[in-house]
């Protein structure tokens, strides 16, 4: 599985650091995020975090750090328009009205309790990566991003998600996908496939999927598809 979400841990402490790592990697065993492997970077002082001049994800940051505290670094990231989000940790409650910022997210008070440390990094996760879906099969638990989905395919009683990072078969229906994911994002191309439209490659009558897969464009399906696609490309260049 290549890497994925890129975290930055930051604090004077050894025993919250090593204690914010194992939470974080602990937390993504346990949920199966479909995002990859957690790439987890660990520094000592905010000094660190400059020079390292490297773009995270996510920013688990103390407040409370000598030399430089986690609020000039929080100022020097905005300064920077740095897209990092950042997560507060802090023994003094008092000093969370002067971290707000538009990079701060959430706030942790030490010393951190588990449920909390994961229901933050959840509701981080899902803004990062848009509608995350929670699914358990077989006694497991995968969290998987929607737009991090290829294309679903039916099989037989299962469907497979075809992900960036893999692939999931699932006792789901392709009824239970398309109600799930959202429909301005993806499309039905044929009876057996659902299409992330962030992934749509058409070439003559035939959509190509990955490892050299190529589907054929149900003909009933085929003036929907090419509306929805026109529809969603004009989205996307107002977004840009």
């Amino acid at each position: 599985m290549k890497p994925g979400i890129k975290i930055a841990i930051c604090d004077d402490e050894a025993v919250c650091r090593e204690s914010m790592e194992r939470m974080c990697r602990a937390c993504f065993e346990e949920k199966k995020y479909s995002v990859g492997i957690p790439d987890i970077h660990v520094f000592s002082s905010g000094q660190e975090i400059i020079t390292s001049d490297k773009e995270y994800d996510i920013l688990l940051l103390d407040i409370e750090m000598p030399e430089q505290d986690g609020i000039s670094i929080k100022e020097y990231l905005e300064a920077n328009r740095k897209q990092t989000r950042i997560i507060f940790t802090t023994s003094h409650k008092e000093r969370v009205l002067e971290a707000f910022g538009k990079n701060v997210v959430s706030f942790l008070v030490k010393p951190l309790v588990r449920e909390e440390f994961q229901n933050v990094m959840e509701k981080v996760l899902s803004d990062i990566c848009g509608l995350v879906l929670e699914l358990e099969e077989n006694g497991e638990t995968f969290m998987i991003p929607a737009k991090q989905i290829k294309y679903i395919e039916a099989q037989d009683k299962y469907t497979l998600a075809v992900t960036e990072t893999g692939e999931h078969l699932m006792r789901r229906t392709m009824k239970f996908w398309e109600e799930a994911l959202p429909c301005q994002d993806f499309v039905r191309i044929h009876k057996s496939y659902l299409v992330n439209l962030e992934y749509f490659e058409k070439k003559g009558e035939e959509v190509r999927l990955d490892k050299g897969k190529s589907v054929k464009i149900s003909r009933l399906r085929k003036n929907e598809i090419r509306e929805k696609y026109k529809e969603f490309l004009r989205r996307k260049v107002k977004v840009m």
